[in-house]
């Protein structure tokens, strides 16, 4: 009898050690799966926000791009006016006779006080002496024959923007454009319009841009026209074989915007450039990258620290559970040999079971509620339904791949046994189970890879729609789906005899939702079109893709 008894508890003692086991596996199952999943959660969202934050800082760069683009061109175009006027004089009167009267350069004053930008106006004659300078500098050097300008006009261009220099006269860094000077039709000098970069930091202060944001003008031979802020380092600097200057506005481009090396300093920026049109002139506006995610890494450290007390928390329910299985296993091991006691036990450990798993379902209830407050954090309302609409597209695709590898031909799909697989899956799961009647028509047609994806998605979201919009609030009926090759035509069907379209004020094939935009991008993917029919309430909707074959 002792024997038989002892071999009971034994017996019994092994159940409840098996038994035991799975309350551990499943609490460190579920502690490992909310763990991944709120880590998941977490990095899918910190990878859109910097996604985002990058696009935006692109996006501001490109409009700061533009807007120097158009400054830079109304600055030189405008200084370019007054050199013009003062070409004319020299064409009409003579240098000589240019500066010969008070009147006469009272005038020429005047001019360079025209437009803002203009520090001084200066003409050289034929050997390169300055004639005359509303300059308020130094002494200036004697000529000014070795010039590039110079030289340059004395070859025939007409005109020519120089790189920024430091004057010699007044210490300031400026940028100068000039214009060649004939008389009878013979080479007779130059006028050169100078101008200085505190204007610029003017301009720059005007656009409230933060310090780490630089706008900077470039000669398509690499020399620099305009940065600010500039520093002594730059003027006179050739950046033609920088890295980015290389790569990307040697190569003809017209514009851009990349994240790169700074042309300048090479710290990792992200840079918009554009070509002035008409000049041989780049601007750049370049944001640096680290201030540029300096709002993304502050949110993205938030979040980790909404994760971690998460993860705090799941790990204190654990060590709560485990306590509590423990306990219930030293039980079970003092109940050994006796029967009333094994039986008290088990009902010990039952007890114990229940109020374990009560206390892990509310807890994990409490982590679910901190997720979603930390998703709701980025301001997506609709990610919930969006992770639910692409598992379905995935869902779409792996059941198309799953045709690729069990029919055993990788280069053609058949199109009728992976549309008869997403029907089956999507009219046969959930509350369409029992309700949905679904018939079939399927030709076999062998398509490409490339073009059975696309299919594929297509069929998903418009069998998606026809369950979801034609039969609500558990209405059954019959969906049908036919595929035909005809003619030089794929022809795919799906028509139900459900709710129909019953005069909404926009039709399919206009709807913004993003699954019928997806639906329209991809038929025109494929050459092809769709078109929705419906004979009125209640009497069913068709829906007809037409594709090349």
């Amino acid at each position: 009898m002792r024997d038989g008894v002892a071999r009971r508890g034994q017996a019994l003692l092994d159940d409840l050690e098996q038994a035991g086991r799975k309350p551990r596996t499943i609490l460190l199952s579920l502690v490992i799966l909310f763990l991944a999943a709120g880590l998941l959660t977490w990095l899918s969202l910190t990878w859109a926000s910097y996604n985002r934050a990058l696009a935006q800082a692109q996006g501001e760069a490109r409009l700061l791009s533009r807007v120097i683009d158009e400054h830079f061109q109304w600055t030189i175009k405008g200084s370019d006016l007054v050199l013009r006027q003062a070409v004319e004089m020299v064409t009409d009167d003579g240098l000589d006779a240019l500066f010969s009267t008070e009147s006469k350069r009272l005038r020429l004053i005047g001019m360079a006080r025209l437009l803002p930008q203009i520090g001084s106006l200066w003409f050289f004659d034929e050997k390169g002496r300055v004639v005359y300078s509303t300059s308020q500098g130094r002494t200036p050097p004697a000529e000014f024959a070795d010039r590039d300008f110079f030289v340059g006009h004395q070859n025939g261009e007409e005109f020519f923007i120089t790189p920024a220099n430091r004057s010699r006269l007044t210490d300031s860094v400026y940028f100068s454009v000039s214009r060649r000077l004939e008389r009878g039709g013979r080479f007779a000098g130059v006028v050169l319009a100078a101008i200085d970069m505190r204007y610029f930091a003017k301009f720059h202060g005007g656009l409230r841009v933060p310090s780490t944001t630089a706008l900077e003008l470039f000669r398509t031979d690499g020399r620099l026209v305009v940065r600010w802020p500039i520093n002594d380092d730059m003027v006179g600097r050739d950046f033609l074989y920088t890295p980015f200057f290389h790569e990307y506005l040697s190569g003809g481009r017209e514009e851009g915007a990349v994240e790169a090396p700074a042309i300048v300093d090479e710290t990792p920026a992200i840079i918009a450039y554009r070509r002035i049109a008409g000049l041989p002139l780049v601007t750049l506006a370049s944001i640096d990258r680290s201030a540029a995610l300096q709002d993304w890494r502050e949110n993205a450290g938030t979040g980790l620290i909404f994760v971690l007390f998460a993860a705090a928390l799941i790990g204190g329910l654990t060590v709560f559970g485990l306590r509590a299985i423990g306990r219930e296993e030293m039980t079970k091991n003092e109940l050994a040999g006796r029967t009333v006691e094994l039986e008290e036990a088990l009902a010990s450990r039952t007890l114990l079971f229940k109020e374990m798993h009560h206390r892990t379902k509310n807890n994990l209830q409490i982590v679910s509620s901190l997720l979603s407050l930390q998703a709701g954090q980025y301001g997506d309302p609709q990610l919930r339904q969006g992770f639910t609409d692409t598992v379905s597209r995935i869902r779409a695709m792996a059941q198309l791949h799953e045709q690729l590898y069990q029919g055993g031909e990788f280069a053609m799909v058949d199109c009728g046994a992976f549309l008869k697989s997403i029907g089956e899956s999507l009219t046969g799961e959930g509350t369409n189970r029992g309700r949905i009647a679904l018939e079939l028509d399927l030709t076999s047609v062998s398509m490409p890879m490339d073009r059975a994806v696309p299919l594929a998605l297509i069929t998903n979201e418009l069998l998606t729609n026809t369950l979801k919009h034609g039969f609500p609030e558990g209405r059954s009926g019959t969906v049908r789906i036919s595929l035909a090759h005809q003619a030089g035509l794929i022809t795919l069907t799906i028509a139900d005899d459900g709710k129909g379209l019953d005069g909404d004020p926009e039709p399919p094939e206009k709807a913004k939702s993003l699954g019928m935009r997806l639906i329209r991008g991809l038929a025109t993917q494929l050459k092809g079109k769709v078109e929705f029919r419906s004979a009125g309430p209640d009497k069913g909707t068709t829906a007809t893709v037409t594709i090349p074959g």
